[in-house]
């Protein structure tokens, strides 16, 4: 974004507040006049000890504007929360006190002077929008899933604009957009209809990606009852269907509060095994009888199936065995014994499958 010179204007830290909109926040609620909470939140989570001691070491950039809006007679900052917060730190001796934020040394006058009034670009969020998505959700500075998510639901929800109009705006070719609005949608829904609490998940860090990209598969949006189409809408699962939208959410991500395990430890394979075990009845009854992954995806893939993939197995194992038997056996009588009993099971396997052809 090219900004003219005449568009920058100078304010203290102070003048400045915290956007509780931005992004980064995610699923906290957040109100305007809870700066010290959203100072304190940033600082613990979003790494502005980084930028407190590049800015002790170095001061402050100059060309690096912060983007406000005017709201309530406020200047809220839309982009570059993380760096107002690391100049509210150092410049407020009160706010590290109070909060108990440690400086590793104390700022020289060179750097007070750099923070003394911070460079600001003042925009509307509307104006602002495409710039922030392309950084943030498409760009060199992206934030986690659920606040790109979250990003791109308000946008269309404030600004009236279709997902194809976002995903332009910001440079998306891949998608992503459509897939974060569509896990969105689902994350929300579930929070309104059994209070589905993202704190209460397995993972110290919430895995929004598991659910869109668990969107994605046709056997997991056929168990919800939904269509590519009603993704889009506001509550895309039908009120018949909520129980099983809060199954999946239990097999997604758990529940610390109900001592609900996760069936979903990694998205890879484990997504891709939760999407087969649903593409049968029986898969289906296994998961909500509350079985293992690993049994409700054999239950899914049936015996014919199984038995194949077992043999299959078993000859590439005994293949790899041969390569190494002139180097690796040294007469050991207990390899001797699993050899033996490989044979006798091989001879019953043989037995068992011969095909009577007279």
């Amino acid at each position: 974004m090219q900004v003219a010179p005449m568009d920058v204007v100078h304010h203290p830290p102070s003048d400045l507040y915290l956007d509780p909109k931005n992004p980064r926040i995610g699923l906290e609620a957040f109100q305007l006049e809870d700066q010290q909470e959203i100072l304190h939140w940033l600082w613990r989570n979003k790494s502005v000890n980084e930028l407190v001691d590049s800015i002790l070491e170095n001061g402050y950039w100059e060309h690096e504007e912060l983007f406000a809006t005017k709201e309530d007679r406020h200047l809220v900052v839309v982009e570059g929360n993380r760096r107002l917060a690391a100049c509210k730190i150092i410049s407020d001796p009160g706010i590290r006190e109070t909060l108990g934020i440690p400086l590793h040394k104390e700022p020289s006058r060179q750097v007070l002077d750099s923070i003394d009034k911070l460079p600001v670009i003042l925009k509307s969020r509307r104006e602002l929008w495409s710039f922030v998505g392309f950084k943030h959700v498409n760009g060199p500075q992206t934030w986690d899933s659920i606040a790109k998510a979250e990003y791109v639901y308000n946008v269309r929800r404030d600004y009236g604009l279709s997902l194809a109009e976002i995903a332009s705006g910001i440079g998306d070719r891949h998608e992503t957009v459509t897939r974060l609005y569509r896990g969105f949608v689902v994350f929300r829904q579930a929070q309104k209809a059994f209070s589905f609490d993202s704190r209460h998940a397995q993972q110290p860090r919430f895995p929004f990606s598991h659910l869109w990209t668990a969107l994605g598969y046709v056997s997991i949006r056929e168990y919800l009852g939904v269509s590519p189409e009603m993704l889009e809408d506001e509550n895309p699962v039908r009120r018949e269907q909520l129980p099983k939208l809060q199954h999946l959410m239990n097999w997604l991500f758990g529940d610390t509060s109900k001592n609900i395990e996760r069936k979903v430890r990694r998205q890879n394979p484990d997504l891709r095994h939760l999407a087969t075990a649903l593409e049968t009845s029986k898969g289906i009854a296994s998961l909500e009888s509350g079985s293992s992954l690993s049994t409700a995806l054999n239950a899914s893939l049936g015996d014919a199936h199984l038995f194949r993939n077992a043999l299959v197995r078993a000859d590439i194992n005994a293949r790899k065995a041969m390569q190494f038997v002139s180097t690796g056996f040294n007469g050991e009588s207990d390899l001797v014994e699993t050899v033996e009993s490989l044979y006798k099971q091989a001879r019953s396997l043989k037995d068992l499958t011969m095909i009577d052809e007279s």
